[in-house]
């Protein structure tokens, strides 16, 4: 068989077009992810294009390449709007659609040389925004992604050849209707396109895979009343914030706190204002809270806090102020009179010890506050004298 331009451009508008139907039916799967459908719809567009482009080379039809080429420069603009909508950040209209604007405007006032022009604005229009693609992955980079350097690495290679296409336009190396040689880089562009546009598909794919898969870890360790860890996540985070003070050797302190007779708010007022208390307890308490601080609910109506650097007195002070902090946020709840309070024990953490024995003094300490009137912080190392009940609560 004769490989000629029109065969070439034919291939390339239908392995595109298989890789938007693969995207799509991706995002079938992914519902959360929106950006599959950009990036599909920049592969449908781009195929589009290429297959008009295909018509012209066949026929000679000048309108059929010029649209050809408008819907091809239309496509880095989608997968710019795509990777905006990935890292969570709005499409802007302006950026969106000035490339294809552009090369709209030089097409229409190139004249003669319009071929060479357009194949320039064409080229440029890819290379800027698959540059500001580029950049919007590297900003977005906190999130811990592995296909994000790979995707970034073919985008980089696809405006590494583009500079190439835009040298060989300059250069008038334009190949109209003619397969171009393969040592040329109006060849290379035909054959990494196709690398481009598959690899970064399923890059892109990964990329969905990864944040969808980290969406499943972090549900299974917040409360999802609450918002703060559970008791699994809370305990095993405490375990390596001790393990990198025996290494670093500053302090850690354990705050337990637990809300005062919660239980006669569900019962007289109902589960959804107790819940509302809960919240309420955990706004207050992030309030004051370092961000640094572990914070987790163990259930119930008790919560904890591990506090790395902090002494015993430091920890002691920063319950006392979410206790006054709850009591003041909860005097009224949803127009009902509650005036809920929290009783708090604290402790300071040996470094020679596992954190469930810091943890234990801290419960000790919780006990004494409530022993001794409810709606106060206690300390454990002024109550290892009471023989208190390690598990035992008052209400």
């Amino acid at each position: 068989m004769h490989l000629d331009i029109t065969t070439l451009l034919a291939t390339g508008s239908f392995v595109v077009a298989v890789s938007g139907l693969l995207l799509t039916g991706a995002w079938l799967l992914i519902r959360a992810e929106p950006a599959l459908l950009w990036w599909a719809a920049a592969d449908f567009v781009f195929a589009i294009g290429i297959g008009f482009l295909a018509y012209g080379a066949a026929t000679g039809v000048l309108p059929s390449q010029a649209v050809g080429g408008m819907l091809a420069d239309a496509a880095p603009a989608l997968v710019w709007a795509g990777t905006r909508t990935f890292v969570r950040r709005p499409v802007l209209p302006l950026p969106f659609v000035a490339g294809v604007l552009a090369t709209f405007v030089v097409r229409a006032v190139s004249g003669a040389d319009a071929l060479q022009w357009s194949m320039i604005a064409g080229f440029a229009s890819w290379i800027g925004y698959l540059l500001a693609s580029n950049w919007e992955l590297w900003r977005a980079r906190a999130e811990p992604f592995k296909a994000r350097r790979p995707l970034m690495a073919f985008f980089t290679l696809h405006m590494v050849v583009f500079f190439g296409g835009v040298h060989d336009a300059l250069l008038q190396k334009m190949h109209d209707y003619s397969v171009p040689p393969l040592d040329s880089w109006f060849g290379l562009i035909h054959i990494e396109t196709f690398i481009y546009v598959i690899a970064t598909g399923a890059c892109m794919v990964l990329l969905c895979k990864e944040r969808s898969e980290l969406r499943y870890i972090e549900a299974a360790r917040i409360d999802a009343l609450t918002g703060i860890a559970n008791r699994g996540a809370f305990f095993a985070g405490a375990e390596r914030l001790l393990d990198r003070c025996r290494v670093d050797g500053p302090p850690l302190s354990v705050i337990a706190f637990d809300l005062d007779r919660f239980k006669s708010v569900n019962d007289t007022h109902g589960h959804a204002v107790g819940d509302r208390v809960l919240r309420l307890f955990v706004d207050a308490a992030r309030r004051v809270l370092r961000p640094n601080d572990l914070f987790g609910r163990h259930g119930g109506e008790e919560f904890a806090v591990v506090m790395p650097g902090a002494t015993v007195e430091t920890a002691y002070v920063i319950a006392d102020r979410i206790r006054q902090a709850f009591a003041a946020a909860c005097c009224e709840v949803d127009g009902l009179a509650i005036y809920t309070t929290v009783s708090a024990g604290v402790a300071a953490a040996s470094l020679s010890t596992s954190f469930l024995a810091a943890m234990e003094d801290a419960d000790r300490a919780l006990y004494r506050a409530k022993t001794r009137g409810r709606n106060r912080v206690e300390r454990a190392d002024d109550s290892r004298q009471d023989k208190a009940p390690k598990i035992i609560r008052v209400a």
